[in-house]
């Protein structure tokens, strides 16, 4: 008795009942992908917007600040008025020159012409990183932003 070639009606019902299990459960994995991405991008775009701000401050020959308003859960670089908003569920700012540390709302870091910055570090908690928090450092001597996220 020769079998001809194919898929039975039990087999592929198997296969459908998988893959519906399956896109049924891509909306959560995806949505947490999504969220973890968008924090990232986030963390990256202040990174980069704190080294146009050192840029900035070298090619105009004046102080230029990133401005931290940490109740708001936003930041703005002045003068300039580019900004943004803080991602994560909290934000610390260590270190900042001119800055009250501890539960303030606002803070800022500055940049000077000469390309060095008052320093500081931003903490953001990230609940959807691996790690769960990023750091943002910016070095008082160069001015040099290191993004660890």
């Amino acid at each position: 008795m020769k079998r001809s070639a194919g898929f039975t009606l039990l087999e592929l019902l198997v296969v459908m009942t998988i893959a519906g299990l399956a896109m049924l459960a891509a909306p959560r994995l995806g949505g947490a992908w999504a969220e973890g991405a968008r924090e990232r991008a986030a963390v990256r775009e202040l990174g980069s917007a704190m080294s146009r701000a050192r840029y900035m401050a070298t090619a105009t020959r004046s102080p230029v600040e990133v401005q931290f308003d940490l109740k708001a859960r936003e930041w703005r670089v002045q003068p300039g008025g580019k900004g943004g908003r803080l991602p994560g569920s909290g934000v610390q700012v260590l270190g900042i020159d001119g800055g009250a540390p501890g539960d303030a709302a606002t803070a800022a870091i500055r940049f000077y012409p000469d390309g060095g910055s008052s320093g500081g570090t931003v903490l953001l908690d990230l609940p959807s990183a691996r790690g769960g928090q990023a750091r943002i450092a910016a070095d008082w001597l160069s001015g040099r932003i290191q993004v660890d996220d």
